[in-house]
């Protein structure tokens, strides 16, 4: 019953659960550094109170994990590592020079090809979450000059086919994953092209369609699923790829700084009013049906 009455005393007027998230480094060190790509200078404040944050808030052993409590791991520091290639001063050097003892840890060397092989093999088949980190790496300059090698090229020519095609075809894309297969692998094409001839041309093709394409999913407020880190993503590859004006990017430069936090961190997600209520409601259907038991 005191569970029952807690969730019921923390509902809003509009008989809904609030939430808010942790500050995320991950979410942070990819904001600030697409916000960096698309516009510097305009985006100046934005970037140094975000390198800010990251500097502050590095963990004990060097590395970063999801949040300020979270254990380190190795996705969240080599995205931090690589977002203070940004950063100038003496703090943010020493946060870099942990950050690489920790990925000399865990990785066994800084070496481009081993920390493309570390992330490739943890996230195994799934590139949806590996490609992504890569690339910002390869952005960053922290694989070496040949960084887009490492980085797999996502087929993002796929995009302009109808959804039911994708069964017929086994290509499992899921919906959220649109969006960073059509950046990702835009930014990777115009860096790295195909040495064959007919995937440089179909994908030179279908360009324009594809960014057609990734126009329609963008929401009015410019953030993709309203995540920090997918948004962040799509923006530094389009920049990447030479869309720095387009309009999808500008509008998610534009998500991006309006979720800033007032101490310069970004969370994960920025909208919670519908999870929250949910977990609410399922929490208190099982405190009902646990009453319901005890008396049988």
């Amino acid at each position: 019953m005191n569970a029952r009455r807690t969730l019921m005393r923390e509902m809003n007027g509009q008989g809904l659960w609030e939430g808010t998230l942790s500050s995320s480094a991950l979410a942070t060190a990819t904001a600030v550094f697409a916000l960096s790509q698309v516009d510097r200078n305009a985006n100046g404040e934005f970037v140094a109170s975000g390198l800010q944050w990251l500097v502050r808030n590095i963990n004990d052993d060097g590395g970063w994990g999801d949040s300020p409590e979270s254990k380190s791991n190795l996705s969240a520091t080599l995205l931090c590592w690589s977002a203070l290639t940004l950063a100038d001063g003496e703090s943010a050097a020493d946060a870099v020079k942990r950050a690489e003892i920790w990925i000399r840890e865990t990785v066994g060397t800084l070496e481009p090809v081993d920390i493309a092989a570390a992330i490739t093999k943890f996230y195994g088949n799934d590139r949806t979450f590996s490609t992504p980190i890569l690339t910002m790496c390869a952005i960053a300059g922290r694989l070496g000059s040949d960084g887009w090698t490492y980085v797999y090229q996502l087929h993002y020519e796929f995009a302009v086919l109808p959804r039911w095609l994708f069964r017929f075809l086994r290509l499992d894309v899921v919906g959220y994953a649109l969006p960073v297969l059509i950046s990702i692998g835009l930014a990777r094409h115009r860096n790295k092209p195909a040495s064959c001839p007919l995937c440089r041309t179909t994908r030179n093709i279908v360009t324009g369609a594809c960014m057609r394409v990734l126009r329609k999913l963008q929401p009015k407020h410019g953030g993709f699923l309203e995540a920090a880190p997918l948004t962040s993503f799509v923006a530094m590859s389009l920049a990447a790829a030479g869309f720095k004006g387009h309009e999808v990017t500008t509008r998610a430069a534009s998500f991006l700084s309006e979720g800033q936090r007032s101490d310069g961190s970004w969370p994960i997600d920025t909208n919670l009013s519908m999870w929250v209520p949910i977990q609410s409601v399922n929490a208190l259907s099982r405190i009902h049906l646990n009453q319901d038991a005890s008396k049988v």
